[in-house]
């Protein structure tokens, strides 16, 4: 009894296999002629660059030495190209060039000579162009600071790294007056030009690579910078009329980069006018100041007023202003007289306490 169960089962193991072999055999039977038939080594491993209207196809040789050629179809077989292949080659390659912008579905066929061809591989990929360059956006420069070594140092916002980001390029005049461009990964937020031309202006444009393996780069239009600040790390309050006890209200608040801190003046026993004094560390020509007040804080002043040195010791007036306390947005204050200063006073001179509060001051120096 034993012996007869062995044997069905091993006979219905049998037509499991034998039915799953007719199956697998179907699969290939497209490829397959009674009698045999020869198939060349196909581009196994094919890949696929893209480009700027252009791409390139390549794969590496197979090891049949009967492939003479290659043909490679898209638009579903309405477009080909016929590829020569030799023994010495390593890899076999096409660049298409002038295709529209597109998504492709390329299919290649190898051939001998007798004119069989092999098992069709398809390689996927898509052609660029115009209507993705005007999607692209130059990355937003965050700021370009001054430093007292006169290196430019610039922070930036982020890029869209979805749509490609590659690169940011800054284009400027060194210390020889040569034009001169530095590029920098999008994932670098903040960089220093060592030997900038104090005084020229620059200006910057993204490049972006719609694929990590893609043949070309797509550029934005340039921007040109308008706007150029000293660095504050340098800077140094040398005198000021009070503040209010507690690090929330330091006086040094009015330089650290945030308008959300503030400098608070002594509330108990202070009047108009309120003052500061600050060392940029070195000369510059000063050309417009910026003033926020703390945000969502109206104590600021009604009036403001600023005077310039080079010493500390002979000030120049550059004029009285209006001060809007109600307003969050950075105001700005044009100077009068350009001459190099390397002091700075702030003077409140009313508002509706005594004391007085103000968020942050950003110093603009003009380009030549």
């Amino acid at each position: 009894m034993k012996t007869r169960l062995y044997y069905l089962f091993v006979l219905l193991i049998g037509c499991v296999i034998f039915a799953a072999c007719k199956k697998m055999d179907s699969t290939y039977r497209q490829f397959v002629i009674p009698g045999g038939k020869y198939y060349p080594g196909r581009a196994n491993g094919a890949r696929f660059q893209p480009g700027n209207k252009r791409g390139r196809i390549y794969w590496l040789r197979n090891a049949d030495p009967k492939t003479i050629k290659a043909k490679i179809f898209w638009n579903n077989y309405a477009d080909s190209v016929e590829i020569p292949i030799s023994n010495e080659q390593d890899t076999i390659s096409y660049m298409f060039r002038n295709l529209p912008e597109s998504f492709y579905t390329f299919i290649i066929k190898t051939y001998d000579k007798s004119g069989n061809s092999s098992v069709p591989v398809e390689v996927p990929g898509a052609i660029y162009g115009d209507n993705y360059r005007e999607r692209l956006l130059p990355r937003p420069l965050k700021g370009a600071l001054l430093r007292t070594t006169n290196k430019l140092f610039t922070k930036w916002e982020a890029a869209d790294i979805a749509s490609g980001a590659y690169a940011t390029e800054i284009e400027y005049t060194n210390n020889d007056g040569q034009l001169k461009s530095k590029r920098v990964r999008v994932n670098i937020d903040e960089f220093n030009v060592d030997d900038y031309k104090v005084g020229t202006q620059f200006r910057y444009r993204t490049l972006f690579l719609p694929d990590t393996t893609g043949i070309d780069f797509f550029y934005t239009p340039y921007v040109t910078n308008e706007s150029l600040l000293l660095d504050k790390k340098e800077w140094k309050i040398i005198n000021f009329s009070s503040e209010h006890p507690g690090d929330e209200n330091k006086v040094t608040n009015f330089i650290d980069d945030n308008a959300t801190t503030r400098w608070h003046t002594n509330a108990g026993n202070s009047r108009y006018p309120h003052h500061c004094t600050i060392d940029v560390g070195v000369l510059r020509s000063i050309n417009k100041v910026g003033v926020y007040r703390m945000k969502d804080d109206d104590r600021a002043p009604d009036k403001i007023q600023f005077f310039t040195s080079a010493d500390n010791v002979t000030w120049i007036d550059q004029g009285v202003f209006d001060f809007n306390r109600r307003i969050n947005d950075q105001q700005f204050f044009n100077m009068t007289n350009l001459s190099a200063a390397r002091y700075i006073k702030v003077v409140g001179l009313s508002g509706p306490q005594s004391y007085m509060v103000l968020g942050e001051i950003t110093l603009y120096i003009p380009y030549n």
